[in-house]
């Protein structure tokens, strides 16, 4: 269930049916025997099985629409990168269900083994503070697992858009940084404002701030981006960049700001036409912009 390599992969495989398999039936309820807690954990572990009830003698509960997909029986499984909710105990056993991801809720309900389950760790302020088991290392990450956790918590503490946040996703940048000073990102966010916080081998070392990455000045986005459209234009002169009407400026949660608006302008035959443009700039200025012409 790990998506460090890709932050879209949960919703990828969500929207195609291959985690969520609706309610389980035949699940277990919480009997006279049991004990009700109404209480939220992280888990232990990976590929852990959810039973039908109280017991390895109980079925595991199979995933329908993942084995119907993949033509081979797929059971339903949790592991650290989701949290669950136990709604009572019995004899080492606890029925839960997941919390987050909450499009899991549903589909991920039985039993499984109390063992796996544990608390947050909170520190004095009352934060939750990550540990080792709440990420996954492989041989690239491994050496450097002191710096991963130490940074995943320093990006969680002080960067105001990441208090939700996957230390499960935590890995090495593949396109940044060096082999002495290799950069990592984790995942923050949720839905649609889901992105990628950066941090260095420096950075944590350096006991440096992680903290949000400031956004453009929007009014110098929007001039940015009209100056892009007359650099483009067949006869910059007859720019005319829309400042109201069809202006949109939206502030992402990475840093990044988006300008979309409108302008019209001469062509070579000296027709005047309508185009839309898109901007996307941060703090260094404008990265990347497209125009269309508007039909």
């Amino acid at each position: 269930m790990r998506v460090g390599k890709n932050i879209f992969v949960f919703a990828v495989l969500s929207a195609i049916g291959l985690f969520a398999s609706g309610v389980n039936a035949g699940v277990q309820p919480c009997g006279g025997e049991s004990s009700k807690t109404g209480k939220s954990y992280k888990v232990n572990g990976t590929g852990i099985s959810v039973r039908s009830g109280p017991g390895t003698s109980y079925d595991k509960l199979v995933n329908e629409k993942a084995t119907r997909i993949l033509k081979t029986t797929q059971y339903i499984t949790i592991d650290n990168s989701v949290t669950v909710y136990e709604e009572c105990s019995q004899g080492g056993w606890s029925k839960i269900h997941v919390t987050d991801p909450d499009y899991l809720s549903q589909s991920h309900r039985g039993w499984v083994s109390s063992k796996f389950l544990r608390g947050k760790k909170l520190d004095s302020s009352g934060s939750e503070v990550f540990t080792e088991a709440d990420f996954y290392f492989d041989k690239k990450t491994q050496p450097y697992k002191s710096i991963i956790i130490a940074g995943v918590n320093k990006v969680h503490r002080e960067n105001s858009r990441c208090k939700k946040i996957d230390p499960s996703s935590a890995y090495i940048s593949s396109s940044k940084g060096t082999a002495s000073n290799p950069v990592f990102y984790v995942t923050c966010g949720s839905g649609s404002n889901v992105f990628n916080a950066f941090f260095s081998k420096s950075d944590v070392e350096a006991g440096s701030k992680l903290t949000a990455t400031k956004h453009i000045d929007k009014s110098v986005a929007i001039k940015q981006c009209e100056n892009y459209a007359k650099s483009n234009a067949t006869h910059p002169s007859t720019v005319d960049f829309s400042k109201f009407m069809d202006l949109a400026v939206t502030e992402h949660p990475n840093g990044n700001t988006t300008v979309m608006s409108s302008f019209t302008a001469k062509n070579s035959f000296n027709l005047q036409l309508k185009y839309n443009i898109r901007c996307l700039s941060n703090a260094s200025g404008l990265f990347e912009a497209n125009i269309t012409e508007s039909k």
